[in-house]
């Protein structure tokens, strides 16, 4: 193909156009090709979707490589995209939460706003259906976007096309269509993914989907920001949120670990143990990994060993016994679990409640942002930005729609400080631990 690709296999078909993955010669990597035929395809709607692609650079969009041409077809060479569809993904699954939920709508509509804020033209997706969404991992992957455009002060000349089931009612009527009909959209894959939420809570996203997918638009939230910030109160407020409140009773462990080393893991761990046992509940920091923390505390810092305890004033601190440490007789209590910056062994098991530490500094930022693509749609996570940076903090946020805390700059994790007591607070209350 042209002498710089090698064809794999069909991607998929359509009416007017075929996908093919390709491996480009040269440099051995893999990249999707959309094949659009003369004989069926419009010209414009071709080189609009080249043009709109060539100046999207968001990691929630394909990249565009080259545009080519022969006698039969036109073609857009772009990245190719390893993942599986929202389609496929929601057909393996049996059940999933409202948070959940919520929680994958929130990166869509990331999404869309970023194509709504486009200069000077914005742009008008048109075509939100399970099947262009791609999950790779925990990142959301808009594809196809051969009928998109720009809305211009006429709307959009392109009103005809959309899938049934997912375009608005206007689409039907000859009325050029806004930012509105996108809204629709991600209402649509809302009520979609909510098939496969319990009954009870699903009644949280019902009148967030009857707004966004009102038979006339002017009854639709205005903007698609406006549509996120009833998502995001649906998430932090809901009725799960407020079964923990009840049962809060029923904690008994919280883990905590390090996106890396050196990053603040042990230190918050010891800090929440102190902040626990000031409040008078009985709370042990138990060591998960073999750092030797709680053995050279007595050894360097003047405390003692009790009961296999590391004593120190009103700290309780298990050290880490190898895998002994699972059949340990333990007292009832809160037990704060400190895994270091072993990760895997916490974050299969998405009903233990986890608290992961990331740097702020720029170093640190990049293994933050891997994680977090990883796993921003885990329940049962708190994600703690190291060292009181607001700025990364809020830029964290913003990127994958989950609540991010910053620690306070400390230098004692045994001395409970007001600004700690306030962060702790603020954190526990919020998740409703």
């Amino acid at each position: 193909m042209f002498g710089k690709y090698r064809v794999i296999s069909s991607l998929g078909r359509g009416s007017s156009s075929q996908v093919f993955i390709v491996e480009h010669v040269k440099l051995k990597v893999h990249r999707a090709v959309k094949c659009i035929y003369k004989s069926q395809a419009a010209q414009p709607q071709f080189f609009l979707e080249a043009d709109i692609l060539k100046n999207l650079k968001h990691p929630g969009i394909p990249t565009i490589y080259d545009v080519e041409e022969d006698d039969k077809a036109y073609y857009i060479i772009e990245e190719y995209i390893q993942g599986q569809s929202l389609e496929a993904y929601l057909l393996r699954q049996d059940c999933i939460s409202a948070d959940k939920a919520i929680h994958m709508v929130l990166q869509i509509c990331e999404l869309v706003k970023y194509l709504h804020d486009q200069e000077p033209k914005p742009v008008l997706y048109q075509d939100l259906k399970p099947e262009h969404i791609i999950l790779c991992g925990e990142r959301i992957v808009l594809i196809d976007f051969g009928i998109s455009s720009y809305i211009t002060n006429c709307g959009n000349t392109f009103q005809a096309y959309g899938t049934e089931g997912f375009a608005p009612p206007e689409k039907y009527q000859g009325i050029s269509c806004d930012v509105r009909a996108d809204i629709y959209g991600v209402g649509k894959i809302l009520e979609f993914i909510g098939a496969k939420v319990q009954k009870k809570e699903f009644q949280r996203l019902k009148p967030l989907i009857r707004k966004a997918t009102a038979y006339s638009r002017a009854d639709r939230y205005p903007s698609i920001e406006a549509f996120a910030s009833e998502l995001d109160g649906a998430l932090w407020n809901g009725c799960q949120k407020i079964q923990q409140i009840n049962h809060k009773h029923l904690l008994a462990e919280i883990a905590v670990a390090g996106v890396q080393e050196r990053v603040g893991a042990t230190h918050l761990a010891i800090a929440l143990t102190c902040f626990f046992n000031q409040r008078k509940n009985t709370c042990i920091y138990q060591e998960h990994h073999n750092s030797d923390c709680m053995r050279l505390l007595i050894k360097e810092d003047g405390g003692c060993m009790r009961n296999g305890l590391a004593v120190y004033g009103n700290f309780q601190g298990m050290p880490y016994y190898g895998e002994g440490t699972a059949g340990w007789d333990r007292a009832e209590g809160l037990y704060i679990q400190d895994y270091g910056i072993q990760l895997h062994e916490v974050l299969a098991d998405e009903s233990k409640k986890l608290i992961v530490v990331a740097g702020s500094r720029p170093w640190e930022c990049a293994q933050a942002r891997n994680l977090l693509e990883r796993i921003c749609f885990r329940e049962n996570l708190a994600v703690v930005c190291n060292y009181g940076d607001k700025m990364q903090a809020k830029y964290l946020e913003k990127m994958y729609h989950r609540r991010i805390y910053c620690f306070p700059l400390d230098i004692d994790p045994f001395q409970m400080t007001k600004e700690k007591r306030k962060f702790f607070k603020k954190l526990l209350l919020t998740e409703r631990w």
